[in-house]
């Protein structure tokens, strides 16, 4: 849809000024650096490579006005836009399900077993609860290699870690039951030594349908910013699976809960 005059006067100044662009037929504020994609976007792939290349910067995000910011710090107003794992998935999320999720609900301890003190460490299972709170209320299912059909409310991040990224085997009865019309919100954990924690949900993304019928996983890293890549060829995977290479057999592992678009 392109512009009308008084649109693109309100857009520079809104751009001169770091405030967020009230979105069109939604009630998601853009954020102003985002607009000039977002404002068009028509598909959830569209939507989501709208944040593609912004930069990664440890505890940023976008918060329910629009505004880049912290998680820890909502009060910080960044001067550019920035973006961790946590942030862009939360970022993308909201203009794909049409839900403002605020910061306040997004962080909730989702199983009341990760505030201070907790005998598995402060928000060892962030990542866990991040999908799961932006999922909350909608139709949802995790995608497992056998089928299975765990109950995403009651689980905990323990029990529920998917299946090792590594297991290319795993992957082959995994991508043939992703579904368009469907995003999947990705939670990856590894065992981990430091003191006063066993496991970590440490990372996050989303895997994307395209409208030729693929499908590509969307997340931010420290060394490539806000990025994607492809699943559909065998040497697309591995480029995943390079990306979180264990250090021991079977290590890290991916947690994916599908659940329905509320865009083409």
């Amino acid at each position: 849809m392109p512009f009308s005059l008084p649109d693109l006067v309100l857009l520079t100044l809104l751009l001169l000024a770091g405030l967020a662009l009230p979105a069109r037929a939604d009630s998601i504020p853009i954020p102003a650096a985002l607009a000039p994609k977002l404002q068009t976007a028509s598909t959830a792939q569209a939507m989501a490579d709208a944040f593609l290349n912004i930069p990664y910067v440890d505890d940023a995000t976008v918060d329910e006005n629009g505004r880049f910011t912290l998680f820890e710090h909502p009060e910080t107003a960044l001067a550019s836009p920035s973006l961790n794992c946590s942030g862009f998935t939360l970022s993308v999320s909201r203009f794909l399900l049409q839900r403002n999720i605020t910061l306040a609900q997004a962080k909730a301890d989702t199983g009341g077993d990760s505030g201070p003190g907790s005998p598995s460490g402060h928000d060892w299972d962030f990542g866990f609860d991040l999908i799961r709170n932006i999922t909350r209320g909608l139709p949802r299912r995790a995608i497992l290699p056998n089928g299975e059909t765990p109950d995403i409310a009651s689980a905990d991040g323990h029990s529920l870690r998917g299946f090792p990224i590594a297991d290319t085997s795993a992957w082959g009865r995994i991508l043939p039951r992703l579904r368009p019309g469907h995003v999947y919100l990705a939670s990856i954990s590894k065992p981990v030594k430091t003191k006063g924690y066993t496991l970590l949900h440490y990372h996050v993304g989303l895997i994307v349908p395209g409208r030729d019928g693929t499908f590509s996983f969307y997340h931010a890293t420290p060394k490539s910013g806000a990025h994607r890549v492809p699943l559909s060829t065998p040497q697309s995977l591995t480029q995943v699976q390079a990306q979180f290479r264990d250090k021991s057999p079977n290590e890290k592992h991916i947690l994916l809960i599908e659940v329905p678009l509320a865009v083409p």
